[in-house]
């Protein structure tokens, strides 16, 4: 048995993976709808294509000419995938022959069940496929495990196979109704100048472009099936065997060369976070760590917008990101799991709109998405979070015991809403007599309110809400505090590696450029935090804003970057914004000398900007 599924693994991979034939690119398309993350939603799918006229009552198309795509996630969590997917498999040919069309762009739930990674299969979804086709495969599938251990228990057997297990992996296997309709589908395509994915558009887009990305994931997927499907048979497993756990649980009937090519295939992009269907940059990370990559997958793919859904919206509606070039569509269609709403795209005549079944008729612009620093309950955005931080009656306060400006936490209520902040309300010239030099050596809370103004005007988006508060007759600052997080400190302690959606680094780099900018003298381990997420969230700049020009020690030695839109809003602030914004918690001297490191810093850059392109040129 060993060897021959060690021969039969050996000649999977020589075998070179299908292309699929599909097109990727439309040009004049005069109307497109786009729906994304039905998760079996069958009622709510219906209730927004009709909304949109895409189909009648008879749930025929309707829509002529229009295209009609799906980004993905049609399968799983919800009761109807099946009909989900026939609907749309029927429309298919109907759109064809009244010239338009229909696209469904792989989600990584398609590409998981596919591949038999079903971890997010419900009851319902498999009891959509009981009946005559699912009782023959599994006395069929009984009889393998018995050939191959006739001590198996059937009630094991059963139990690990739910009612429609068996017909439900037919239907997706490369051979099956649903599985083969799947393959031939895109992970990506262009309609005129906008790119739809399900995730995003990672390097791997910038990489290769859109043919060849397309290609390169459908020849992942295909060898991995090829191979899997042969190591499967050959094992006839009593029990399903979880995707993660594939390699380990094979690795004693292959050789460790052929083990570790396994592994390596399932850490291929079509399954991992540096393929579109799982890539979340554009929804989750800062703008300013990943305007260049989107940037350069846009040029790549010859569009000027992408449209993607894979992250579910926090406000149940759809939203724009990157000065409305990135459009997320994932509302949360799905109710019972994600308490959003049915919602569409409509790109028609050169302007974009969003329809919502739960508001027939009307057509809204995508919400801006709202600053939000740290998680916190209510889905309360920043801009409301600082009103109720001023407003909110405090319920108790604790003493931190850390910190010259003798910090406290504070216990805040309002509306049923309950959160902390850290109240700050001393402030210290360490016995400085001479003004000027106060200003290069004083710890004062009023410095961290100008830490998050300078953030917003940047819109940086690392600095937590503070507001200036009075409690029980003490001017001070409230800062929100951020639950759940831990410090750099105890991440290195406990030999922790960040595994969020978003790179750390170039987080350190944007903290970097801050701290020069505000001159910040004590930045620590244990004021840079990371969230549940990873990302990083910036506290205590009391001892920040000095006059130097000089730079201060920074927490991450070494070079780095500006990148360009940041440097572009960098160029912006001027002296009446910066004194507008800052005047009442800084001395002018203070916000000249901001500027003075802002230019130096745009100086660097611009050097830096002019040997790469010099570089690039030779």
């Amino acid at each position: 048995m060993q060897r021959a599924l060690i021969v039969v693994f050996a000649l999977l991979l020589a075998v070179p993976a299908a292309r699929a034939d599909s097109t990727y690119r439309y040009e004049d398309v005069e109307r497109v709808v786009v729906v994304a993350d039905v998760h079996g939603a069958y009622p709510e799918l219906i209730a927004v294509l009709r909304e949109t006229s895409v189909i009648d009552e008879s749930l025929r198309w309707r829509g002529g000419s229009t295209h009609l795509v799906s980004l993905g996630d049609l399968v799983d969590r919800g009761p109807d995938s099946r009909k989900v997917l026939d609907l749309l498999m029927r429309l298919e040919h109907e759109a064809r022959e009244a010239g338009g069309a229909v696209h469904v762009v792989l989600g990584n739930h398609e590409v998981m069940n596919i591949a038999g990674d079903l971890r997010y299969v419900s009851e319902a979804e498999y009891a959509a496929f009981a009946g005559d086709d699912d009782n023959a495969l599994r006395e069929a599938a009984w009889r393998r495990v018995l050939d191959r251990d006739p001590e198996a228990l059937r009630a094991g057997f059963d139990e690990a196979h739910p009612t429609g297990w068996f017909a439900h992996r037919q239907a997706f296997s490369a051979s099956g109704r649903y599985g083969g309709w799947l393959l031939t589908r895109p992970f990506l395509i262009v309609i005129d100048d906008v790119a739809f994915a399900h995730g995003g558009l990672p390097a791997l887009v910038a990489r290769l472009g859109l043919e060849e990305t397309n290609q390169t994931l459908h020849a992942q997927l295909a060898a991995y099936l090829q191979s899997w499907q042969a190591i499967e048979s050959a094992l006839s497993p009593a029990r399903p065997i979880g995707f993660m756990e594939r390699p380990a649980a094979v690795s004693g009937h292959l050789t460790e060369e052929q083990a570790k090519s396994l592994l390596a295939m399932q850490h291929a992009e079509v399954f991992t976070s540096d393929g579109p269907t799982w890539f979340r940059g554009q929804a989750l990370c800062n703008p300013y760590t990943e305007a260049e990559n989107l940037d350069a997958a846009l040029r790549a793919l010859g569009a000027s917008r992408l449209v993607a859904g894979h992250t579910v919206s926090p406000t149940g509606r759809a939203q724009n990101r990157f000065d409305g070039r990135v459009i997320l569509l994932d509302a949360g269609m799905l109710k019972p799991v994600y308490r959003g709403s049915p919602a569409a795209l409509v790109i028609e005549d050169g302007r974009s709109s969003i329809a919502y079944a739960d508001l027939p008729g009307q057509r809204l612009q995508p919400e801006v998405r709202a600053r939000a620093v740290g998680p916190r309950p209510a889905g309360l955005p920043d801009d409301v979070l600082e009103n109720w931080l001023a407003e909110a009656e405090v319920a108790a306060i604790e003493e931190i015991g850390t910190g010259i400006t003798k910090p406290q936490r504070v216990t805040l209520r309002k509306d049923g809403v309950e959160l902390r902040a850290v109240f700050k309300r001393l402030s210290t010239d360490f016995g400085t007599m001479d003004p000027k030099q106060s200003l290069d050596v004083s710890d004062r809370f009023q410095y961290e309110i100008a830490a998050y103004r300078l953030d917003r005007l940047l819109g940086l988006d690392m600095v937590p809400v503070t507001v200036p508060r009075t409690i029980d007759g003490r001017r001070g600052i409230l800062q929100f505090w951020v639950d759940d997080s831990m410090n750099l400190r105890t991440m290195l302690e406990r030999k922790l590696q960040p595994d969020g959606w978003c790179d750390t680094e170039p987080q350190y780099n944007l903290m970097n450029i801050f701290d020069v900018l505000i001159h910040n003298t004590d930045r620590t381990q244990e004021n840079a935090l990371f969230t549940r997420d990873w990302t990083l969230v910036l506290i205590d700049h009391s001892l920040a804003f000095r006059t130097h020009r000089n730079r201060p020690r920074l927490l991450y030695q070494g070079e780095f970057s500006l990148p360009p839109a940041l440097a572009g809003r960098l160029a912006d602030l001027d002296r009446e914004s910066l004194r507008e914004a800052l005047g009442p918690w800084l001395h002018r001297r203070q916000i000249d000398a901001l500027l003075k490191r802002r230019d130096q810093l745009l100086r660097e850059h611009d050097s830096r900007a002019t040997v790469g392109e010099r570089a690039a040129g030779g």
